[in-house]
Formats: structure tokens, sequence, C-alpha cells
């Protein structure tokens, strides 16, 4: 029996110390310019949150000006990439609020390793920031997936920080999911411009939506929040559901009416796209989309086995305005007709 509790207790012990197998011990040291610690700003806090691979946050400790080893602080997690971001907090005047008095990020790969793995990372005074933030719902209202953002200064690309090295805000590609979007460690002299755009999927050239604001303030050792309300999206595409059956009620399947397969085919206002699908008896839908300003015609051919086209119908659009996207999807039927 006692021989049994030993075991028991050894086990019990190595489950709950941070040195298992399946973990490493990650130390991470911050310092201030000059052998300067947080008291001598009066602040209160180091902020240190930690991140995994795909910048999801994994943990977030506040580390006390006061205690004894407010420079640094231990943590034990499995080996991976991970993202890091210290921030020395002051009270502001109204006590509710934080200043980011500095600032230090960095990335680390952490690999097997029976000693600890030490991360230094170096702390400048903050300057400014920007969170953007939108309603993550508008990405399926509106089928998008991606957004970009440009920030610039005077018609410049303003640079910022991104995990301790400077980026450029053009382009940055930042998923709609999201529904936010922070720059980090920005000038707060200048006024921006800031400019998103909307995707439906990486890799498109068509932007589905876009949002400006020409003159953006940010305020001193904060992160200035702008919320884009879909209320200030410029739409500038439309999309199109296209269905289609058969002009006469005696055919009733693909196999009676001897079609194999199905072709729609768009053109009109610079754009041309063909699109083919098997005949399966569910008249599966078209969808078209990114369509710019502009009226065209929809031709729908009926194809039988051997390539030749038996049936075929076309219509024509009418004058296509944009700000028809995502749940506002134009409709339009065809009625398939053998020749």
């Amino acid at each position: 029996m006692k021989v049994f509790i030993l075991i028991l207790l050894t086990a019990l012990f190595l489950g709950c110390s941070g040195s298992g197998r399946d973990t490493v011990e990650l130390e991470i040291s911050y310092a201030l310019d000059n052998g300067k610690t947080c008291k001598t700003y009066l602040a209160d806090h180091f902020l240190v949150t930690v991140y995994d691979d795909e910048q999801r946050k994994v943990t977030e400790k506040q580390v006390k000006c006061d205690s004894a080893d407010s420079d640094k602080i231990t943590l034990f997690v499995e080996k991976g990439l991970y993202y890091i971001s210290v921030f020395l907090r002051i009270p502001s005047e109204n006590k509710k609020d934080w200043i980011r008095k500095f600032y230090g990020a960095t990335k680390v790969e952490v690999k097997d390793s029976e000693e600890p793995v030490k991360v230094a990372i170096e702390m400048r005074e903050y300057s400014a920031g920007i969170e953007f933030k939108w309603d993550s719902a508008d990405c399926s209202k509106y089928d998008i997936s991606l957004m970009t953002f440009n920030l610039t200064s005077e018609g410049e690309p303003v640079e910022a920080d991104e995990w301790g090295e400077k980026i450029k805000i053009k382009d940055y590609p930042v998923p709609c999911s999201d529904g936010r979007f922070k720059v980090i460690d920005i000038s707060s002299d200048p006024f921006y411009s800031a400019e998103m755009n909307g995707f439906r999927r990486q890799g498109d050239k068509e932007i589905r939506i876009k949002y400006k604001n020409p003159e953006l303030k940010v305020t001193d050792y904060t992160d200035t929040p702008v919320k884009i309300d879909d209320k200030e999206y410029s739409i500038l595409v439309s999309d199109m559901k296209v269905s289609w059956e058969f002009d006469s009620k005696s055919i009733d399947s693909c196999e009676t009416a001897g079609i194999e397969k199905v072709e729609l085919s768009v053109s009109g206002s610079g754009f041309k796209a063909k699109q083919e699908q098997k005949c399966d008896d569910r008249f599966s839908d078209f969808y078209i989309y990114n369509l710019s300003e502009g009226s065209y015609e929809l031709h729908l051919s009926g194809i039988s086995p051997d390539g030749e086209t038996i049936f075929e119908s076309s219509l024509e659009t009418g004058e296509i305005e944009p700000g028809h996207i995502g749940e506002d999807i134009l409709k339009k039927q065809i009625f398939l007709k053998e020749k």
C-alpha cells in the first residue's frame, strides 16, 4: 500500500508541475532603457500577452511593478511558434483607462528543450496606435472573406510595428472574420488617411466594398478606436443568381431532355465568363460575382452527351447598378428551350 501511495504522489507531482514532457519553460524578460524600472515612470504593471501561431491569444498576465521580479515572467507552453507583446501601463487621470507608456514585441519558435527558452524583449516608448473594428457578421452579409488595409500620411504608406519589425500598412491583408485590425506604434503627430477594401476570396482583383476615412487623428500613448459601420461602406459591384428550368412542362428531367451538362455564358460591359455544370435534375443555380455597373446578356445552353447543343435560351439583364451583393444578390431566371 505504501508503495502505491508513493507512486501516486509522484505521478500527481509530475502532472501538476510545468516541466512535463509536452511543455517547455519559456522565460520572457523585458528591460527599459538605462536600467530604469517601471517605478521610475509611476507605472502600475507590465501587460504581457502571448499568442499562438495563428495569433490567437493564449494567455495574458499583469506583472505588478511592486512584485519582486517585475521585469520578467515564466510560462510553460507547448512547442510551437509564439507571438509576444509587452506594454508598460500607467493609470490615466480618470483612473479608469490605461496609458501605454512603453512597448515591445517579438516572435519565438519554442522547440523541445530541457533548459528554459529565454526571450529578451527590448522596450521602447510607445507613440500611438489605431484599432479598427467591424461587425464580423458583415462578412457573410456581403460575402467577404478578406480585408486589405492602407494607411497613409501625406500620401505615403505609414510604417508600424509588427512583432518587433517595421512594416508598411499597404494592402495589408486581414481575414474578415477577425472583426478587428490593430496598427501598433505609429506617430501621433500627423493626420492619417485610412482605406479598407473587401474581397470575396483571396486572390480576387475585384474590390466588392470600400471604406474610407480621409482624416483620422490619433492620441498619444493609446490605441484610438475606429468603429467601421456598414453604412459607411461603398459597394462597388453586384452579384447575380441565375436559376433555370425547361421551358416545356413535359420535360421533367435531364434524361428526358437528353442533356448531360448545362453551360452559362455571361457577356457585357467588358465582362466575359463561362460556367458549366452537370445536368443533375435539381436544376442547380448559377452564381456570377463582382459584376460592375452595366448591362449583360446571359446565354444558357443544354449540351448532349456527344457535345451537341440541343437546348438554348438567352436573356438580357437590363442595366445593373452596384450594391446587390451577399444577402442582397440579384436573381434572374431562364427557361431553357429546345432548338
